[in-house]
């Protein structure tokens, strides 16, 4: 039975149906991390809020059971999908457990979770490279011991990619993840870089291991609970996260938002209008017993990280993920520096994300950033090599300015005085494309923000980049009639001055 179905793209971020034992999870998704004995709020209000997989603990219901394999299912009244780490965040804390890995592997075979982790050495942040590489293999060492025990498995069995925050060693674990037949890899352990909020250096470490790990399998990364940095993620390939943030910021009295953490007595108003910032004020919080504050607390940041979820969904739905990311990058300084990593994988990215959705949106061109949407790129690309197979010899500019640029005076002047020539428009976003395309997407479909000197300097260079491929012998430039696209004029005709290669006239059309 194949357990994971994706069906939608976008860069490389997907929603997918992961199916296990206990119901079907729908990814991009995020685990909630429970306290069988201590969970707040309770699981019935988690179950409530859309939740419909929870991830605890194999080695601490181990030691609270005694050993003794009670259904985990059963214990924790819970009939939907339940994952169980190991015991590898306790190694990475404590530096070992009393248990070893057949012994939780087994366990977790007879308490029946539907997702289970085998007990790795994460490798953290703070070890030496040597530290990390005997952590990595040992991590693969027990993943090939455990295979005896779980290829009759029903459950779904995950694979701890270890080795960070060495490259090389990464390397060396993402190919173990290639040889060896579990349904899912794990990012491991990078809560520390998390707390730190050094998001652009989780997604250049989580990105190198998705590039190099079996794209047809989920990558689940752990220790993730911010809103923030979820959207990012899922653009690089993550698929599965977890955490227990929600209960952890929540007994600190701090409040999740879309650009950060904030603490309650900090704030005046509550940004949000989830049921528990919609019923209650600052004051009525601060005021509350602590156990009840708590609560609510956690059933909101609940929330936030619920609704960022399907937010970066709907993105996905749409073809919006790399415009939601753009947005995005301009709420904090840190999610700057991630958008900075994510255009650093731009060529994977391009790879996955299709070149338009079956229900096609108009692209928004809001920025220098839009320069570098994965759709963009590959549609200017495949044009540009159209093009460059035709070598025109004769080709006249116009500026796009006003759509349809087919219907421009401009074009409708230039067809009619100068059949001989291949006319071709520029604009500051879309490129250099032929009259043909100016009714279809993206050049008919698209919405224009800022062009300023950063977009124009931009488009100018990759404008002449294509025309310098065509390698005409006459080229006649249309001046624009919109102001905004006079520099952009101006700096192709300085460059196309340059050239000896062929004649250059300048035209100028008014209605």
């Amino acid at each position: 039975m194949e357990y994971f179905d994706t069906r939608d793209y976008d860069l490389a971020g997907r929603i997918g149906k992961l199916r296990t034992k206990h119901g079907i999870i729908e990814t991009p998704y995020l685990f909630p991390v429970i306290d069988p004995i201590r969970q707040q709020p309770s699981l019935e209000t988690i179950r409530s809020l859309g939740f419909n997989g929870i991830i605890t603990n194999a080695y601490l219901f181990y030691r609270r059971n005694k050993g003794l394999p009670k259904k985990i299912h059963n214990s924790l009244k819970w009939n939907n999908t339940i994952m169980t780490d190991s015991g590898g965040y306790q190694v990475l804390i404590y530096g070992d457990v009393e248990v070893d890995n057949k012994t939780i592997v087994e366990y977790e075979k007879e308490i029946g979770t539907d997702i289970a982790v085998i007990l790795d050495i994460p490798t953290g942040t703070k070890m030496s490279w040597e530290e990390a590489r005997q952590a990595l293999f040992e991590t693969n060492k027990r993943a090939v011991e455990a295979l005896p025990y779980i290829m009759d498995s029903d459950q779904l069995w995950v694979f701890p990619v270890q080795g960070s925050p060495y490259k090389d060693l990464l390397l060396i674990s993402t190919s173990t993840a290639w040889r060896l037949p579990y349904h899912i890899n794990a990012f491991g352990s990078p809560t520390v870089l998390l707390e730190k909020y050094e998001y652009d250096k989780i997604l250049d470490l989580v990105g190198f291991a998705r590039l190099h790990l079996p794209p047809h399998k989920p990558l689940h990364v752990f220790g993730v609970g911010h809103p923030m940095i979820i959207p990012f993620l899922v653009a690089l390939g993550g698929d599965l996260f977890d955490s227990a943030s929600y209960i952890l910021y929540a007994r600190d009295n701090r409040y999740m938002t879309e650009t950060g953490t904030k603490k309650l007595e900090e704030l005046h108003y509550l940004p949000c209008n989830c049921p528990v910032c919609s019923k209650y004020t600052v004051k009525e919080l601060l005021e509350m017993p602590r156990k009840k504050r708590v609560e609510y607390l956690a059933l909101h940041n609940l929330y936030m990280l619920r609704r960022e979820i399907n937010n970066v969904k709907q993105a996905i739905k749409e073809g919006r993920l790399w415009e939601y990311l753009e947005y995005k990058s301009k709420s904090h300084p840190t999610l700057r520096k991630a958008f900075e990593i994510v255009k650093k994988y731009a060529r994977y990215l391009e790879k996955y994300n299709p070149e338009t959705k079956g229900t096609t949106h108009a692209l928004l061109l809001i920025d220098k950033d839009s320069h570098h949407n994965p759709r963009l790129i590959r549609i200017k690309r495949k044009v540009y090599d159209m093009l460059s197979n035709k070598k025109p010899e004769n080709i006249l500019l116009i500026p796009a300015y006003k759509k349809p640029y087919n219907q421009q005076i401009e074009y409708v002047e230039a067809k009619r005085k100068y059949p001989e020539y291949t006319i071709l428009f520029y604009h500051p976003y879309l490129g250099v494309f032929p009259p043909q395309l100016a009714n279809t997407y993206p050049y008919f479909q698209h919405e224009v923000g800022i062009i300023d000197e950063e977009v124009i300097t931009k488009a100018s260079k990759e404008i002449l980049q294509a025309i310098n491929k065509l390698r005409p012998k006459k080229i006649i430039i249309v001046q624009p009639v919109e102001e905004k696209y006079y520099l952009l004029t101006h700096k192709i005709i300085k460059w196309l001055r340059t050239k000896t290669t062929y004649t250059l006239d300048v035209l100028s059309f008014r209605t």
